[in-house]
């Protein structure tokens, strides 16, 4: 199996903000976990415990048990659910997938994880992911979401007034034309600029709709494009990803 890369992000609770704050691979059946930069760009931030050195990195055969207490049981009854709204195969999906998929959220914590986007050479790239603030719209946009299929395409909007985010993108149907939800802010952040200069360059379309799923995993989404030659070496790479250790 290749290598699998997945990003820790952690929200202020004063400011709000989010920081990329780690970095989790998976590779020959073994993990490793490093903090990045974004730790060191809040005064707020407390590394877990077990974890407390920010500059070492972290291996185990065994899921840390940070990530792996953001993991549905498999014994559960509700998972084939679960899995089936993640638009993943029981068979073949591993931890590393559930997690990045389902972005290991817990309504408890301030913590998210988003996978790493993998460029071709020639700069492509093609993502899925869920649509996020789907329950802050109006009732007509979500139910609109039961009237649209598989590989619909979707049409993106800058959201240039949001005093909350200034990189937001908003995703819209066509005909009749209804906003579904915005895109991640770990994906709005870097095809921002590129939508605003280039937007023919990148679509989006829908990947699965799961009606009776929460509101976070109902709409699953798919984004294919081309980075133009000049972001091939910055996507995903500011200094909030660089690990603290090499």
């Amino acid at each position: 199996m290749s290598k699998q890369t997945a990003f820790l992000t952690w929200q202020d609770p004063d400011s709000r903000d989010w920081h990329v704050i780690g970095v989790l691979n998976y590779e020959n059946d073994q993990y490793t976990f490093r903090y990045t930069q974004g730790c060191k760009n809040t005064e707020n931030f407390v590394p877990f415990s077990g974890m407390d050195n920010l500059t070492k990195e972290y291996r185990s055969f065994d899921l840390f048990p940070v990530f792996q207490n953001r993991l549905l049981s498999s014994k559960r009854p509700e998972f084939p659910k679960f899995i089936s709204w993640l638009g993943l195969d029981s068979e073949t999906a591993n931890s590393m997938d559930l997690l990045t998929r389902s972005g290991g959220v817990r309504g408890t914590d301030n913590l998210q994880l988003f996978p790493k986007v993998d460029l071709e050479n020639d700069g492509h790239f093609e993502h899925v992911f869920f649509v996020h603030g789907g329950r802050y719209l109006p009732e007509s946009s979500q139910k609109r979401i039961h009237n649209i299929s598989a590989g619909d395409n979707l049409y993106p909007c800058l959201d240039v007034q949001n005093e909350f985010d200034k990189n937001a993108i908003l995703l819209r149907t066509k005909n009749l034309p209804e906003i579904l939800g915005y895109v991640p802010r770990y994906l709005s952040l870097e095809l921002f600029e590129i939508l605003r200069e280039r937007p023919e360059t990148v679509v989006f379309s829908v990947d699965k709709i799961s009606s009776e799923a929460p509101e976070s995993y109902k709409l699953l989404c798919r984004v294919k494009g081309k980075l133009p030659p000049e972001s091939k070496n910055i996507f995903m790479a500011s200094d909030e990803y660089l690990p603290l250790t090499n």
